[in-house]
């Protein structure tokens, strides 16, 4: 264990140059692990906010409605196991009347069953139970406060063909999400096809994906495997490639950021090491004369490399800590919640330091070729 303990007085030596490349490790892996850590969570906030009521994949009718959506429906789920969820409906925009209110909605027929994986709208009841009889109907929070009605209550729904049909609210629901809770009248699929006079057509059918970023994949497979030149598919990628973009975009300028912040730490170990071999080439040409191996002395480089990053990464943990509950806890919108939620993913915190740790080990090589070359009669010579 000799080198080590070489190692370990080398660095004790110069205890504030050893300080400050300590610190600048923990700095320098604790940002670039936190960056990481925000940029995950900004693609999932903004995921959330593109993909938390929206199919990954939409099977539609280029006529406006099929009727052999159930035999589609079973040839997704048994020959493409990468979907989780297939959920026919039925839409329609249409009004609802109570008094002398007439508000716009959109009318949503669903097997509610099958939006469990999707929308999963038995969860967001929180009043009543969901519609299973013809002209039972589940209203949104917002709309319910709206019209000032209440589970149990009826009201007249109007249909784009302007007849009258008079519904029954059998619950209330709530989705978080102010847009939906105003627009959607969810009911059965039943109600819905009878309500625009669609028989047994839907109008389309949407679906979900394990990795929602390959949705342009399988909604090309998808689409090569319909029967039907009147069906087409769309997918969550194609209607927002702008958003697409800036995710992609913003994926690659972490990486950049995240590489030269590396590259500054380990550059900054290099220089201390290589430094330490001029500075103590003295002392290492002594050791290697009284019978010290050139391996050995290289080794005292590799454990000052060991020694700097571990301290250094014990020390980033610390910092890593401080700055999640600072962002989580100041970097708020005005009611308080996360601008950006940072969770931490320990998988990626492992890995990131892991790398580090691995490029910082392998630092010490050129020291160690240098010490390695250093001859100790002429060191002597020159003492």
């Amino acid at each position: 264990m000799l080198p080590l303990k070489i190692a370990w007085r080398f660095l004790l030596d110069k205890k504030l140059q050893t300080s400050l490349v300590i610190f600048g490790i923990a700095i320098g892996v604790s940002v670039q692990t936190f960056i990481g850590l925000v940029s995950q969570g900004l693609e999932k906030t903004l995921m959330n906010k593109i993909l938390a009521y929206s199919p990954h994949i939409t099977m539609y009718s280029k006529s406006g409605g099929f009727s052999d959506w159930q035999k589609e429906g079973d040839r997704i789920r048994s020959n493409f196991p990468e979907v989780d969820a297939v959920s026919p409906n039925v839409n329609s925009q249409a009004w609802i009347k109570l008094g002398k209110m007439t508000i716009p909605i959109l009318i949503r027929g669903f097997n509610i069953i099958d939006t469990e994986g999707l929308y999963n709208i038995a969860m967001a009841i929180y009043e009543g139970s969901s519609p299973v009889n013809l002209n039972e109907i589940l209203l949104g929070k917002e709309l319910a406060e709206r019209l000032g009605v209440k589970v149990g209550d009826e009201v007249s729904i109007i249909t784009l063909g302007r007849q009258t049909v008079t519904m029954k609210i059998i619950g209330l629901y709530d989705f978080g999400v102010f847009n939906i809770n105003k627009a959607w009248v969810i009911t059965n699929l039943a109600t819905a096809q009878n309500f625009i006079g669609f028989a047994d057509q839907v109008t389309e059918i949407e679906l979900t994906i394990h990795d929602p970023y390959l949705a342009d994949v399988v909604s090309a497979r998808i689409r090569s495997a319909l029967s039907g030149e009147e069906l087409d598919v769309s997918n969550w990628k194609a209607q927002n490639q702008l958003i697409v973009s800036a995710i992609i975009g913003q994926k690659i300028v972490t990486l950049v950021i995240q590489f030269f912040i590396m590259l500054a730490t380990i550059i900054s170990i290099v220089n201390i090491l290589t430094i330490n071999v001029f500075q103590k080439s003295k002392q290492v040409g002594i050791l290697k004369a009284m019978g010290l191996t050139d391996f050995s002395a290289s080794l005292v480089f590799f454990y000052q490399a060991l020694l700097l990053s571990l301290v250094g990464i014990a020390l980033c943990l610390g910092f890593l800590v401080v700055f999640l509950c600072g962002f989580n806890r100041y970097i708020v919108t005005a009611q308080g919640s996360p601008v950006v939620n940072v969770t931490v993913d320990y998988r990626f915190i492992t890995l990131s330091i892991l790398i580090f740790f691995v490029v910082s080990m392998s630092t010490a090589i050129f020291p160690a070729l240098r010490c390695i070359k250093l001859n100790p009669i002429e060191i002597i010579k020159n003492v």
